[in-house]
């Protein structure tokens, strides 16, 4: 597996995870209170799905759906941009170990991935994910096993 960016995209890539991260949590701010408040008013999960939510709640959201989805779409393709410019960024000293790792990482996670993305069809049917999600699920799950074999499964001093 080849890498193609320089060593200091992996900064780069980071810095788009967290500025992703920030933007989702600000702009699905309205999901969490949602979330929060139909739980303490104990409503079965079907009422979620009613669009008189926030009525029935007496909840006024802070974005409308229109002003969020872009925001949320765009911390979405940023992650994946920042999760990419990550994995496939070169160490300080690269050789065919570093190659090796990131081949077995990747079949790995798209092991992990499929499997949880299985478990979560067969446990929760309702729930619909989207093609973009399961990439993004499986650039994470990539990252997580890429740093465990690097640093501490493969660790040596």
């Amino acid at each position: 597996m080849k890498t193609y960016f320089p060593y200091y995209f992996k900064k780069v890539g980071i810095l788009f995870v967290f500025i992703a991260i920030i933007l989702s949590c600000v702009f699905a701010v309205d999901d969490f209170n949602r979330g929060f408040i139909s739980a303490a008013k104990d409503l079965s999960i079907s009422s979620l799905e009613n669009p008189n939510l926030d009525n029935i709640l007496k909840y006024t959201p802070y974005f409308t759906n229109e002003e969020a989805k872009p925001w949320l779409n765009a911390s979405l393709i940023l992650s994946l941009i920042g999760f990419t410019l990550y994995l496939f960024s070169k160490e300080k000293i690269e050789d065919e170990f570093y190659q090796q790792l990131r081949s077995k990482s990747l079949i790995q996670a798209l092991f992990v991935t499929w499997i949880f993305t299985g478990l979560m069809y067969w446990l929760g049917p309702d729930y619909e994910v989207k093609g973009f999600y399961i990439l993004q699920l499986h650039l994470i799950f990539f990252t997580i096993i890429y740093v465990y074999n690097k640093r501490w499964k493969f660790w040596s001093e």
